[in-house]
This record gives structure tokens, sequence and C-alpha cells, in this order.
């Protein structure tokens, strides 16, 4: 049996919407798991040389966190996982590896659905993994939103091509998360609430002038920021042309330029890629 996880990087948060909202980026890990091939871990791509080869990895944990909860085991397999989605940038890289571990735990024990696959999916990598804004993406694709463990995914306008920008440097969710207050001010609640809404409404209708106002946050973005000087220094650079937010928890950078609109080259130790949203979450390839 050969089967392969394809699954989507992710930005969450998207400025005001932290810890709830998800866009899926059309670029995708693969994890295939082979029975027939010499038992074993390997690695390819982004993060190749750092990653374990002993089982505690992301995808080989969150499948026998599935086959441990239906009292079931796996025969000895191969895995091996093709990375494109750079590692501790704010991309969703924990997430894809979480959902595609659950998704390929099921399908190869062909677990029954009570309920919608992919709701299952995502409450099992999000528990797993603890991140279910970029859960929410990495299933579904598209634009999600997540309250309270329930999932709506939206439509992207087709005019929407974010451009992301991906520095030399790392930084980890937990000193992200670190960095912010325990309380936030009323006043800040409130123009999230009333920005996140903008941002949903932008996004839809590829509205990227409301989309520039819609991306402020005073929640998370300059406390991030503020770990790490050169991410600051281009978000204040690009900000005065273009709407941008933080990715995820950092330090990359989402833009969103007119499709036509060429951007200087964001300097030493960044990398710019034009990366449409994808519209689908993780797929099961059985070749």
């Amino acid at each position: 049996m050969r089967l392969t996880a394809r699954v989507p990087a992710t930005a969450a948060n998207l400025g005001p919407g932290f810890d709830c909202f998800g866009l899926a980026l059309d670029l995708c890990n693969e994890f295939t798991v082979d029975t027939d091939a010499e038992p074993g871990i390997t690695w390819e791509g982004e993060g190749a040389d750092e990653l374990p080869t002993d089982g505690s990895d992301m995808v080989t944990r969150a499948m026998k966190a599935v086959a441990d909860s239906v009292e079931e085991s796996f025969e000895p397999f191969q895995l091996h996982g093709l990375n494109r989605i750079p590692l501790e940038r704010g991309l969703g890289s924990s997430s894809a590896a979480a959902v595609a571990g659950v998704a390929l735990a099921r399908a190869w024990l062909r677990l029954p659905d009570q309920m919608d696959h992919r709701e299952l999916v995502f409450d099992a990598a999000s528990m797993i993994e603890g991140h279910p804004d970029n859960a929410a993406a990495a299933t579904y694709g598209g634009l999600t939103v997540v309250a309270d463990g329930r999932v709506r995914r939206l439509e992207v306008s087709a005019t929407i091509v974010p451009l992301v920008l991906i520095p030399s440097s790392r930084l980890s969710t937990q000193q992200a998360r670190a960095a912010l207050t325990e309380s936030v001010p009323r006043e800040d609640v409130v123009f999230n609430v009333a920005h996140g809404a903008l941002v949903i409404h932008a996004l839809v209708t590829g509205d990227l002038e409301l989309l520039r106002t819609a991306l402020r946050d005073r929640v998370h973005q300059a406390a991030r920021l503020a770990l790490i000087p050169p991410a600051r220094a281009l978000f204040e650079e690009l900000d005065r042309s273009f709407p941008v937010c933080v990715s995820g928890a950092g330090p990359s950078l989402l833009a969103f330029p007119e499709p036509d609109v060429r951007l200087a080259e964001p300097g030493d130790g960044w990398r710019a890629i034009r990366i449409p949203v994808r519209p689908t979450g993780v797929e099961i390839l059985k070749r």
C-alpha cells in the first residue's frame, strides 16, 4: 500500500483575526507512507537535515494518535516527506504535518465517517497540534474562520494573489506567543472585531483598497514584529503602499499588491514569492 497526503501551507491571523482566521496557500508538502518499502523515515526539502527520523515527528505522532484512539496499529512502513513549507516561519508547517498524519491514518485504517470527513480530520489535527486556525485552512482550503471548534470556509476572490515574504531568520510560535500581553484593552478588542469583519469582506470581494485598512491589528502584530527588527522594517515599508500583515506568528509577511504589480527585491535574507490561495485543503492520493 502506498498513500500520499498533499497539504498546503497556511497563513493564520490575517491581521485582526487572531487565532481564528486562516488562509490556505498553494505551497504544498507531500508525505508518503509505503508498506512495501524498507521501514524508516526520510525527509527531502525544507528542514530535511534537522527533522527527526525516530518516529517523534508530527506526522508519525498524529498517525499514532489516530490509531490509538480506535485501538488499532500499523504494520511497518516507510514515511517520506517532501517539504516545501519553510519551518518556523509562520506558514503552518507543523499544522500541515498534523493534518497529513491524521488524514493518512484515517485513509489507511479505512475509518468510517460518522460526520463530514474534513471535520474529523480538523478536530483531531487541531487537538494534536494545538493551532485550530492553521489546521482549519490546511484541512478545508480557502479562507477559514474557527470559533468554538466550528469551521466556516469561504471562497476568496480570484483577484487575490498574496505575495509571501519569507526571511532566513526564524521565530518559534512559543517565542512569538510569549511576547504577547495577558490582557487587551476593550477598545482594542472592539477595533479588532470590526476590522476582522472587514478582512472577510475584502478577501471575498477582492477589494484591496478596503483590505489595506482591514488588516490593521492591535493585539499581536506589533509585539511580534518587535522581536525581529528586519521584519518590522520591511513591514513598515510595504505598509506605505499595500495591504500587509504578519503571517501567523511570523516572521514571514503576507502582502497583497495588485496582480500586475512587481515589487523591488526585499533585500538580503528574504525570499518573495507570489503564491495563490489554494481552494482545496488536504488531499489523499493513492499511488
